[in-house]
């Protein structure tokens, strides 16, 4: 009986989660968590070690990579952009040479190149000044997030600095404490908040046509923040002051996704390269590639702050997500699937889908996507209040200058015979009458253009009452912004 019994358990080589679609991340890891809970409950009560033990010898250090380096300029004219982090390279080369099979790199430079983003009397008005709170500002040591009321201000009672209802401070000494023993600092999406950091990502995401998020790590010991882990997008390190001992591990699933398939949960043993950035370098790491960070033990005590910058990936996934907003247009992938019919209906019915698949998958599609893709794009949400909540009422309205929100990725749909064009930019393509092509085309191809310098330019062919109201019209439409220039 016993024999059959281990036979039987042998026979059972393994077990994944079926689904019809893809799983979230957090799936496997929670039944990971589920698996290691169990068989530490099973170890306890039987009283010996966790089951789960890697029967592997030792490891002699694994092998190691040679990451490819390079020198970029030292020039405060240089590239800007995407490209002010891979100089030399251009973004072309770049995303041709990472597109199939992606590697590490570092791009070195000067200890000042980067130290227009942000200094420390910028994170201290940050996190004190402005009291950029939990969940934007926390702690984290070894993995492991600090509880917000551990460095939270409290109210001491009569002749204290009370927070005030219903809002929590930064309490500057409880912060010191814990960065002191070995916690890391850290500020999430200061692109929205910290100019100097926006209009790089401004710059950055404009050009690709995709979303751009930075977070800042301050770090004081060589205790790690985060373990180590794998991202699903590439992540650009910027060392902007100090230094950071980098460890990369390497891939165990090329190119994982947040939504996949197939979990991507067992870490490698040993770092396959490990290496120090100082101020003004860039470490690229691609997604999918385990890594950690750390001041070096021997720089215990110097501050290291550096921000990570990344790029929501456009993945295959998203042609897919897109080839259904296509296909939605055929009544027939509206209608329900007729899985309990006969097979001739089934087959009629996934036949006449793969029909209209392949028709939609035609030569150009893929210009066709990146368009779309590029007409949906958004920018950064921007106000532009002055003393006039309305400003075409201001005395100084002529000097007002007006942009057009998305404007670098817009779009103008002029067909012959037409008497009317359509504008694709920010998000939502709007209907114009043929005759304000010139009015829209002027907006669209420039960064920004005065009221003044547009009456100017169009005054023989438009009164300036029309231009004004047309103007009113796409700055109360949210189309354009308007800013007062004061000298």
């Amino acid at each position: 009986m016993a024999e059959r019994t281990r036979r039987a358990h042998e026979m059972f080589l393994g077990k994944a989660i079926a689904s019809a679609g893809p799983v979230d991340h957090s799936v496997f890891l929670r039944e990971n968590r589920h698996e290691e809970a169990v068989l530490g409950r099973l170890s306890r009560r039987l009283g010996v070690p966790n089951f789960r033990v890697r029967l592997e010898p030792e490891s002699d250090g694994g092998s190691q990579i040679v990451l490819t380096e390079f020198e970029s300029p030292a020039k405060s004219d240089g590239p800007t952009g995407i490209e002010r982090l891979i100089a030399p390279l251009d973004l072309s080369g770049f995303v041709a040479g990472q597109y199939r099979h992606p590697q590490p790199m570092v791009f070195r430079g000067g200890e000042d190149r980067f130290s227009g983003l942000v200094t420390w009397d910028d994170l201290n008005d940050i996190v004190c000044s402005r009291n950029v709170r939990p969940a934007l500002v926390h702690l984290i040591t070894d993995g492991q997030r600090t509880p917000d009321y551990l460095y939270q201000q409290d109210d001491l009672g009569l002749g204290s600095r009370q927070p005030g209802a219903n809002v929590s401070k930064i309490d500057s000494r409880k912060l010191a404490n814990l960065l002191r023993t070995g916690s890391t600092l850290i500020v999430n999406a200061i692109h929205e908040y910290h100019p100097p950091i926006a209009h790089l990502a401004r710059e950055i995401e404009s050009r690709l046509a995709t979303y751009v998020n930075v977070n800042l790590y301050a770090s004081w010991h060589s205790t790690p923040g985060f373990a180590t882990h794998w991202d699903d997008h590439d992540v650009f390190a910027i060392q902007v002051i100090g230094q950071k001992e980098w460890h990369l591990f390497g891939q165990t699933r090329y190119s994982p996704a947040a939504r996949d398939n197939q979990p991507n949960v067992e870490q490698p043993a040993q770092p396959v390269w490990v290496g120090n950035l100082t101020a003004g370098d860039v470490l690229y790491i691609p997604r999918g590639w385990w890594h950690d960070a750390r001041v070096d033990q021997a720089n215990a005590g110097l501050g290291s702050l550096h921000l990570t910058l990344n790029t929501r990936a456009v993945t295959g996934t998203w042609i897919l997500r897109w080839l259904e907003s296509q296909l939605l247009d055929h009544e027939i992938f509206r209608r329900n699937a007729p899985l309990a019919a006969d097979g001739k209906v089934r087959a009629d019915y996934f036949g006449e889908l793969a029909a209209l698949i392949r028709g939609t998958l035609s030569d150009g599609f893929g210009e066709r996507f990146e368009q779309d893709v590029r007409n949906a794009w958004t920018e950064s949400t921007r106000t532009a209040l002055s003393t006039y909540i309305e400003p075409w009422q201001s005395p100084n309205w002529d000097s007002f200058v007006l942009s057009l929100k998305g404007g670098r990725q817009a779009t103008l749909d002029v067909r012959a015979e037409s008497e009317s064009f359509w504008l694709r930019a920010n998000g939502m393509v709007r209907e114009f009458d043929v005759h304000c092509l010139d009015l829209v085309r002027a907006l669209a191809e420039r960064e920004s253009i005065s009221v003044a310098q547009l009456k100017s330019a169009y005054g023989d062919r438009f009164p300036a009452d029309f231009i004004d109201g047309f103007i009113k019209q796409l700055v109360k439409d949210d189309a354009v912004l308007a800013r007062e220039i004061i000298a």
